[in-house]
């Protein structure tokens, strides 16, 4: 959840008690399964405005782009990653919910905490300096030289003029965005402080190590609020690196169950949103009785197939979760992308 869940959450809490005094004599609602779309996830090779528009006005739960990122070198960044995780060079992904910050199966590692994160703990200045340092860190790498030693007689001899080299490359998220910014008609770019002279980050790594906590993963929105077909919070995850299937204990090690979970739940109204809120709270709050009830709820999710590489956006008011597993890592890259009409896309998190 991020910093716009928080505020989300309160503004419903607030409107409420207002609302619930009109829903008292009213006739009996809808389950709430009613408003469960038929998902419909697009796959494509690469980004296209004509699917954009269709993931914002929510035709479509999800997109899909296949290697959007090139494989191995999706493999080099998870190895990267996966030795910070090694050496404890990462820091528990905090939620907000309406008990405050708590602990989650999401780890991160880079110079800044999330942006709601540092909120809630006082940490603005030092996020908006970490944000400079960690744009410099994720766009070089160090690559050993070639020429650190030399076999002569069968014996290695090390050059003392040979150094490891730092390479540019070009950063996931990086790439996420220029192409955003190229087929996106109004563009996009990196959303502001409020002043508009600090920009805020462009997204951080995900990653999430066996055995999780919420075996089946743990159903969420990171927006409390009702759809709307002129604005709205997505996400982009870049995969990188996944558990095998036979490690996802939601099934036998079935294949089928993938790695990602959304239920296209589409509420609309606000008095919609607040007579469902006895159940839809439990999208913000870690408590298993609610997510057992969630589950019974919204019945049968969108189950997506991820490999390394793969670009996953979707709108994160909606249910969805990332699927637990017994062993292993799953990794990835994640940004928040705001929408609104005829206004440039905003990236941050």
């Amino acid at each position: 959840m991020n910093h716009w869940t928080q505020w989300s959450l309160k503004r419903s809490i607030r409107h409420s008690r207002y609302i619930q005094s009109s829903l008292i004599h009213s006739e009996a609602p809808p389950r709430l399964s009613e408003f469960i779309k038929p998902p419909k996830l697009v796959t494509k090779r690469f980004l296209e405005q004509s699917d954009l528009l269709k993931l914002f006005h929510h035709e479509i739960a999800a997109l899909q782009i296949k290697s959007f990122y090139p494989r191995a070198q999706s493999k080099i960044i998870a190895q990267e990653l996966e030795q910070k995780a090694q050496n404890g060079e990462i820091d528990n992904w905090r939620i907000g919910t309406e008990r405050g910050l708590e602990v989650s199966d999401v780890w991160t590692e880079g110079e800044y905490v999330p942006y709601n994160v540092a909120m809630a703990t006082n940490q603005v200045e030092e996020y908006f300096h970490g944000v400079q340092k960690d744009f410099r860190k994720r766009r070089s790498s160090i690559v050993p030289s070639s020429s650190s030693s030399s076999d002569v007689d069968g014996h290695k001899i090390k050059s003392e003029s040979s150094e490891d080299e730092c390479q540019s490359r070009l950063w996931p998220l990086d790439l996420l965005r220029l192409e955003l910014d190229e087929v996106w008609m109004d563009g996009a770019g990196l959303a502001r402080s409020r002043d508009g002279k600090r920009v805020q980050g462009g997204g951080l790594p995900r990653i999430m190590i066996g055995p999780t906590r919420w075996k089946k993963g743990f159903i969420h929105a990171d927006q409390f609020s009702p759809l709307s077909k002129g604005q709205g919070l997505f996400s982009a995850n870049i995969y990188l690196k996944l558990p095998s299937d036979k490690d996802k204990p939601t099934t036998t090690g079935s294949s089928e169950d993938g790695d990602l979970h959304i239920w296209n739940l589409e509420i609309y109204s606000q008095a919609d949103w607040i007579r469902y809120q006895h159940i839809l709270k439990g999208l913000v709050t870690q408590d298993a009785e609610l997510q057992m009830k969630l589950r019974k709820e919204l019945g049968e999710p969108l189950r997506i197939h991820v490999e390394p590489g793969d670009l996953v956006m979707l709108c994160v008011q909606k249910p969805h979760c990332a699927v637990g597993f017994i062993n292993g890592k799953r990794i990835s890259l994640q940004c928040f992308i705001r929408y609104d009409m005829n206004e440039r896309l905003l990236i941050d998190i």
